[in-house]
């Protein structure tokens, strides 16, 4: 039973080997194939990616122009994907699995056979209890660390089910749709569909106290806010009017009529970053709507 990981990678040249260095642990096997997808990347990620491959016969490296993870997701899952794996694992590039990750996964998968797809845990960072919980209580994946089934592949493909290009928090959205039974719409109760690997974890680097570190953390922010915006935006619309409403660009749904009711969340940490995220998504549909 062979499996395929896919690693997606963007400006990581300096984490992306740890990804790749604790996959022989986690699981793979001599068989299995590995797919780095290197998408936008404006540091040497490809340079690196390209120098493990070619040691190693069952990594390739597929480089993509543009940095969207969510575009990146769609090229693996309808161009890139052997339909013969029967296990796709998904992993960040700047995440390390635990041991045995792949194997838990698939494990995990094969003692449900309803299941889709299965998660794994956060093992480090500040939020890492409240994280997992919220995983195990509402049944969500993590992009970070993740599998899918066979069968959820070939659906995907066969519905011609894609993610949004630009779409934030995409396995947000993966676990809305297999919640939903790849319907879409309100009955979001299918929890048999995504199994917990408990025992599949994922540690990446914390963020520390200093300047760089400081805007990386504001540009997470930034990208959270938009992240929650489009969330109500295309969840209404996707609850409204089931899967096939899907649009192929979340910039689709972007309208001024869509951002007039939306307001910024009121705590202190999210307030000053929304504001300036809905005066930035409210200029970008107003200039949209206008060339249209």
């Amino acid at each position: 039973m062979t499996r395929s990981v896919c690693i997606f990678a963007r400006d990581e040249e300096r984490k992306i080997h740890y990804a790749i260095g604790a996959l022989e642990a986690a699981g793979l096997g001599a068989d299995d194939s590995v797919h780095i997808l290197v998408n936008g990347c404006e540091d040497d990620t490809a340079l690196v990616a390209r120098a493990v491959a070619a040691a190693d016969s069952r990594i390739s490296v597929h480089e993509l122009p543009v940095g969207d993870k969510a575009n990146a997701w769609n090229e693996y899952i309808h161009r890139i994907a052997d339909l013969n794996n029967e296990t796709h694992v998904f992993l960040d590039g700047d995440v390390t699995p635990s041991i045995d990750a792949v194997n838990a996964l698939e494990q995990a998968l094969f003692q449900s056979p309803e299941s889709y797809a299965a998660a794994a845990l956060p093992a480090t960072g500040r939020s890492r209890r409240q994280w997992a919980r919220m995983l195990l209580s509402n049944h969500y994946l993590s992009g970070n660390l993740y599998a899918l089934s066979a069968s959820a592949l070939s659906a995907f493909r066969n519905r011609k089910i894609r993610l949004p290009f630009g779409a934030k928090g995409e396995d947000g959205l993966i676990s809305y749709i297999l919640l939903t039974d790849l319907k879409g719409g309100d009955d979001d109760s299918f929890t048999n569909r995504i199994a917990i690997a408990e025992r599949a974890t994922f540690e990446f680097e914390s963020l520390k106290p200093h300047s760089e570190d400081a805007q990386i953390f504001l540009r997470r922010l930034a990208r959270y806010s938009e992240r929650y915006f489009q969330k109500q935006l295309l969840y209404k619309r996707l609850k409204a009017e089931g899967i096939s409403a899907m649009p192929e660009s979340v910039y689709e749904i972007y309208t001024p009529t869509a951002f007039a009711s939306l307001r910024p969340r009121l705590d202190p940490v999210n307030f000053l970053i929304d504001l300036a995220t809905l005066r930035r998504l409210r200029k970008l549909a107003g200039s949209a709507s206008l060339g249209g």
